[in-house]
């Protein structure tokens, strides 16, 4: 006989309860963190910032009996971002207190009250990986095409939307054309790393890494000519040497360095689900980025909200948690909000090519 008959248990037949199998998949910052790790928060929704960029200024000589050259100075020019807003949020009804929680026994001692706490605290931990997942495309979007896409939903069914776009004005992203594409044999892998570095290095900056995504990477390591400098011995170009690193969830493969350029190799293998339920690469499969570490930051603008004492709160931080409850009919809602936006310190300091 079984245990449960026409929708009933059997209350006389022992039962177990095996360890529940809840499987969250990983949340990845290594874009985020390698090249936006300073972290600035604001009281305002907008925040300006001047810039200035220094040139390559030359002291000219002077003729005889000329007692000196007046030379220009660098201006400087303010720039003003608005981080655009995220605020997810999931109900809890009654139902949800009454019924048994996932790894619950039949027979629990929780109370209605431990069971909205516990659904509370793993919605957040849901909730705030989504933010990160988000801010990470975010960095990505910018170090690929140097414009973030923003489609502002306006309603839960995610069919009504407003598309913006936070365009910095990235001008160092080469889209290789024909012949020179990196699955073609008539390509020139090692000419077209040499110039980003060297775009890198004319705009001021050291580079610290190669980024690539997974389709690049096979095409590079499979190339025969690519291959050949590396077994040069009396030249050390470089080393292939694959390390698979899920040091904090971050999914990246240190691939190597290349020596003759004294440049990381980094591919990056992480996925984020769109909005219509497709599994995406964060990082572009056919690109490359070269750039120097902590080329930006990440900044928070405030989140106000109405609170209980029917007034408004302004919030500095990077997350902003608030309960909305409705006591009529029996209804809570938790949200969590945050505004983020990587911001780059130079809009040259990276170069990026699409080759495929």
């Amino acid at each position: 006989m079984g245990n449960v008959t026409n929708g009933n248990v059997g209350i006389y037949e022992p039962r177990s309860m095996s360890k529940s199998f809840d499987k969250n998949m990983p949340v990845t910052t290594f874009l985020r963190d390698m090249f936006f790790g300073a972290v600035n928060t604001f009281t305002t929704k907008k925040v300006d910032m001047d810039f200035r960029k220094g040139k390559y200024l030359t002291a000219p000589f002077v003729a005889p009996n000329v007692s000196g050259i007046n030379v220009e100075r660098t201006g400087y020019k303010t720039n003003e971002y608005e981080p655009p807003t995220i605020a997810i949020s999931r109900p809890i009804t009654e139902e949800m207190l009454n019924d048994r929680q996932m790894g619950e026994t039949i027979h629990t001692t929780l109370s209605p009250e431990d069971r909205q706490q516990a659904i509370i605290d793993k919605d957040m931990l849901e909730m705030d990986n989504m933010i990160t997942r988000r801010e990470e495309l975010m960095c990505s979007e910018l170090l690929s095409n140097g414009i973030i896409n923003v489609r502002g939903y306006l309603d839960d069914n995610l069919e009504n939307y407003i598309d913006d776009n936070i365009d910095y004005g990235f001008g160092q992203k080469t889209t290789l054309e024909t012949t020179e594409k990196w699955d073609e044999s008539t390509s020139k892998k090692m000419d077209d790393i040499k110039s980003a570095v060297r775009q890198v290095r004319k705009a001021g900056y050291n580079p610290g890494a190669i980024i690539l995504g997974t389709d690049a990477y096979d095409l590079l390591e499979a190339d025969e000519d690519f291959r050949k400098l590396l077994d040069i011995r009396n030249f050390s170009i470089g080393e292939l040497n694959p390390q698979l690193s899920f040091e904090n969830g971050n999914g990246y493969t240190f691939a190597g360095i290349l020596k003759g350029l004294n440049l990381p190799i980094y591919i990056y293998e992480a996925w984020y689900q769109t909005i219509g339920g497709t599994v995406s690469s964060i990082y572009p499969t056919d690109h490359f980025t070269v750039a120097p570490k902590n080329l930006g930051e990440m900044l928070y603008g405030a989140i106000t909200q109405l609170e209980e004492d029917k007034r408004f709160h302004t919030y500095e931080g990077t997350r902003v948690p608030k309960i909305i409850t409705n006591v009529s009919d029996d209804v809570l809602k938790h949200r969590l909000s945050s505004k983020p936006m990587p911001k780059p310190w130079d809009i040259n300091s990276w170069a990026t090519y699409k080759v495929v």
